[in-house]
């Protein structure tokens, strides 16, 4: 599983010449966006587009809402609703669903 930190579809679409799969960060930002942030779930959409444009595969891509790279969700929206709702979210999209400890 190769990891390209950055939100570019077509910038990170590219490592998937090169690698089988990757985590799609570009949808992380978008689920952060929509759940943590409050955001248009319109957005989803157009992600789900441009990853179709700029991956070769999509279902071969690791979906998650928080790892240990990043700030957990709960540090930044303790709204155990929408936490729940975005996890949902990443279990039953397109890709590969990771979870991190903590999450559970």
């Amino acid at each position: 599983m190769g990891e390209c930190f950055n939100g570019d579809d077509s910038y990170v679409g590219d490592y998937q010449n090169y690698v089988t799969s990757l985590f799609n960060y570009p949808m992380y930002y978008t689920i952060r966006d929509v759940w943590m942030y409050g955001k248009s779930m319109r957005t989803i959409q157009s992600r789900w587009g441009s990853n179709n444009q700029h991956f070769r595969d999509v279902d071969a891509l690791g979906l998650f809402v928080d790892n240990h790279d990043n700030s957990r969700f709960l540090y930044t929206n303790s709204d155990h609703r929408l936490f729940k709702s975005a996890l949902a979210f990443a279990l039953t999209a397109r890709g590969i669903p990771f979870f991190y400890y903590g999450s559970e």
